[in-house]
């Protein structure tokens, strides 16, 4: 059996919710590449990318709850009227 027929296998003895809820399988050990110094420099730039992007979107988030706020204020009222009974 070729090892892509035995990858489809695999994924059909686990039902669908299992796979919905978890994932896949994580890959075994062996099917693992080998890692060499050059993926390493490569691996730290797209660190460096990846939180770049993560505080963008941190950004994006705090100027969404700046524009909210006066909003918020118009219906604190009637918030703490449902908070006292």
């Amino acid at each position: 059996m070729s090892e892509e027929q035995t990858t489809i296998n695999d994924e059909q003895e686990v039902d669908p919710f299992t796979r919905l809820m978890f994932g896949r399988q994580p890959r075994s050990v062996s099917e693992v590449p080998v890692e060499s110094p050059v993926e390493e420099t490569t691996k730290k730039d797209k660190i460096g990318e990846d939180y770049a992007a993560l505080l963008d979107q941190v950004d994006s988030i705090m100027v969404s709850v700046n524009k909210l706020k006066p909003m918020l204020k118009e219906f604190s009222p009637l918030l703490d009227y449902f908070k006292k009974k």
